[in-house]
């Protein structure tokens, strides 16, 4: 699928998940999905922010931060989605640009080509089919906000890698857990 192509079927899947609900008739399989549909929505919306193109959504697409950008241009960009050092000395897929978590990144790229990437996308947003019997991020405010991001206790048993280090992750995903009445995270760093 084209850029266009999975934009209209997002379109399609938001609309359909909101005529459910305002006929007052979710359903509760579609739970998971919508969850990580709304994380796809966010690498999405940071795509906007940092002034990428949907070629990031091809296989074969390399991170505009490794051709090196001016440091006047980032300036712009929030904080949380700025470039690390490593985003601009390894040559990588887009992707991972695009969560507003540094450390996350930088792990990321410390171990890249050495992971699954489709698994680890599957269990982030894969929409289309999901599999797995819980999400992996669960986004509950603006995108490029570390703390408006929460990982699932299935995530950080599974990639723990992933998230090693990532204090603003940890805390904000056991302030949502809170809210819920749920015990807090250890996040073993």
């Amino acid at each position: 699928m084209n850029g266009a192509e999975i934009l209209q079927t997002m379109a399609q899947y938001e609309a359909s998940a909101r005529n459910d609900y305002s006929l007052g008739s979710p359903n509760v399989d579609q739970l998971l999905t919508l969850i990580q549909f709304n994380v796809f929505r966010a690498l999405i919306d940071n795509t906007s922010v940092i002034r990428f193109t949907l070629d990031w959504l091809d296989e074969d697409a390399i991170s505009p931060w490794c051709a090196g950008v001016p440091e006047s241009q980032i300036s712009y960009y929030p904080p949380s989605l700025r470039p690390t050092s490593l985003q601009q000395d390894v040559c990588h897929h887009p992707w991972i640009d695009l969560f507003p978590i540094p450390q996350m990144r930088d792990n990321l790229l410390q171990k890249y080509g050495d992971f699954d990437e489709y698994a680890l996308c599957n269990d982030l947003v894969d929409f289309y089919d999901v599999s797995n019997d819980e999400t992996g991020l669960i986004v509950w405010s603006n995108p490029w906000l570390p703390s408006g991001w929460e990982v699932s206790e299935t995530f950080l048993r599974k990639w723990s890698w992933v998230v090693k280090g990532c204090d603003d992750l940890a805390k904000s995903t056991n302030y949502w857990r809170g809210i819920r009445g749920e015990e807090p995270l250890v996040f073993n760093n």
